[in-house]
């Protein structure tokens, strides 16, 4: 039997808890779930009042989440009882809204169409339409699962490292907006709400697993440096793809940027560069690429001078993609005189899409011309909003805030350290956060073929976002069989965690944004 049998790998203080003290630690989890559902239920009799409808709940979330990541994070280096216990509180009512706002989608997706009778009855309307209300149930799952961790105080260091995430995840999603949608009807099914609901629940786990990761691996002595080479290489990878061709492959430092265009609310394949930030953009690439070199020069010779200069350069970045940031929201909202700004490059693949659209043969030294005729002449009808390039923005925000935590764990490296648990409790905790994510995405891949036989005739069809959830599986998989089969624990296995949730990511959300097939809706 292998040492991952032998050994124990529950934790003996929630074990010696009494009754009374486990049904008072459970408050955190059971509160929300009465509160989401008073929400609900008011929401019904008195209808859309005050803050009783979806866009409000999930908003209230969102800022409750970012208060317990500025919490929890804060209390890793303060250490300050107040803070936990306030992290808690706002995890908790982060997790109400949240919960509250996506079922409350329920109701406003059933309203919108008079409840109609599908094959399924109400459940036609199940809160699972698109990527949006997919993402709502995600965080709430990553919330959920944070919370039944935290109850055990010696663990609330756990939310300093999940919310952070799920405070981009939801920022995201409301980036992709919030439009009902009504699915084919061959997609109207009972399995529907199962299949995704276990996916929303088992992706939630999958982040908190990702943070114990992280967490163990700074724990175990891996170096900051290395932290930070790996997220310069993130940012890099952004903005040297960023806009619908690379900065640095089209055209070396064309210090542009371009967000989509909407016309009476609908996206067109074309975009209008905002001014001032395509510049900051090439200066970020460049600071990045200069910080990589320099960890890269420690790393290998272990150069104080070039380490120092590069989190000097690191730091800088943290507050320039903040100032980045600011600029790409800040031009959404006052921007002006969007036909001109299009450029040129623009026209052709534009033009290409119009004569298709109006069903005319254009010659192709044509269609350009085309297409600046036709944005002239609807220049006032055109628009820019928070929607127009969801996944960018969210890469953004998400490069920022990694490189604040980076930054953070880097200038309080030590006391960071003292506020985690000791290697033995992560692993386990991680291993146990495994242990609930693979049956779910074994469920997950089972149910979905169920669902598939049934609308489609087959069980299996090799679909980008099939394959996606089997690559994702095969890696936790591969936690699970190392672990109880060689006996795997530690920083092998904190790698497998970190793989699987990457995998998970880009199912999630790189197959519906890059990859043609069946799931692009979701």
């Amino acid at each position: 039997m292998s040492r991952a049998i032998k050994e124990s790998e529950l934790n003996v203080s929630e074990l010696e808890l009494s009754l009374p003290e486990k049904i008072k630690s459970l408050w955190p989890v059971v509160l929300p779930l009465v509160l989401a559902a008073v929400f609900n239920i008011a929401r019904i009799y008195i209808g859309p009042r005050g803050f009783l409808y979806e866009g409000a709940l999930t908003m209230l979330a969102l800022i409750c989440y970012i208060s317990a990541a500025v919490l929890l994070v804060t209390n890793l280096f303060v250490r300050e009882g107040v803070l936990a216990k306030l992290g808690l509180i706002t995890v908790s009512m982060g997790y109400a809204f949240n919960l509250g706002g996506w079922m409350m989608r329920w109701i406003e997706a059933g309203e919108a169409e008079g409840w109609k009778e599908g094959i399924n009855g109400v459940w036609r309307y199940f809160p699972l339409d698109n990527l949006y209300p997919l993402t709502l149930g995600f965080v709430a799952g990553a919330a959920l699962t944070t919370l039944i961790i935290m109850r055990n105080p010696k663990h609330q260091f756990v939310g300093a490292l999940s919310m952070p995430i799920a405070t981009v995840i939801l920022t995201l999603a409301m980036f992709l907006g919030n439009d009902i949608r009504t699915l084919p009807p061959i997609l109207d099914s009972y399995w529907r709400p199962i299949h995704v609901s276990i996916a929303t629940i088992g992706y939630g786990v999958c982040l908190v697993s990702f943070g114990l990761a992280f967490a163990y691996l700074l724990k175990d002595g891996v170096r900051s440096e290395a932290v930070a080479i790996a997220v310069c290489l993130f940012g890099v990878l952004i903005y040297g793809t960023i806009g619908r061709s690379g900065m640095v492959m089209q055209v070396p430092l064309h210090q542009e940027y371009g967000v989509a265009l909407y016309m009476n609310q609908a996206a067109l394949p074309v975009r209008a560069n905002l001014p001032g930030v395509g510049w900051m953009m090439t200066i970020m690439l460049v600071v990045l690429l200069v910080a990589l070199l320099l960890f890269t020069l420690d790393w290998l010779n272990k150069d104080e001078k070039a380490k120092r200069w590069a989190w000097n350069l690191f730091r800088a970045s943290v507050v320039l993609q903040g100032v980045i940031v600011a600029a790409v929201f800040y031009n959404l909202k006052s921007i002006s005189d969007l036909a001109q700004r299009v450029p040129v490059r623009e026209y052709g693949g534009f033009g290409q899409w119009l004569a298709k659209q109006m069903s005319m043969t254009v010659p192709a030294e044509r269609q350009p011309e085309l297409a600046q005729r036709w944005i002239e002449q609807n220049s006032s009808s055109l628009s820019v909003s928070s929607t127009s390039n969801p996944v960018e923005f969210g890469a953004l925000i998400g490069l920022f805030v990694l490189l604040l935590m980076v930054a953070i764990f880097a200038w309080k490296h030590k006391e960071v350290l003292e506020s985690f648990p000791e290697l033995k409790t992560i692993d386990s905790l991680m291993y146990q956060t495994v242990g609930v994510a693979f049956p779910l995405l074994s469920l997950l891949l089972i149910t979905g073929a169920v669902w598939a036989n049934e609308s489609w005739g087959r069980y299996w069809g090799w679909d980008s976002k099939e394959v996606g959830a089997l690559v994702a599986w095969m890696a936790y998989a591969g936690f699970l069989h190392t672990r109880i089969a060689h006996g795997w624990r530690g920083r092998r296995s904190a790698y497998f965690a970190l793989l699987g949730f990457a995998l998970v990511i880009f199912t999630w959300l790189g197959v519906s944004y890059l990859l043609p097939g069946l799931h692009s809706y979701a």
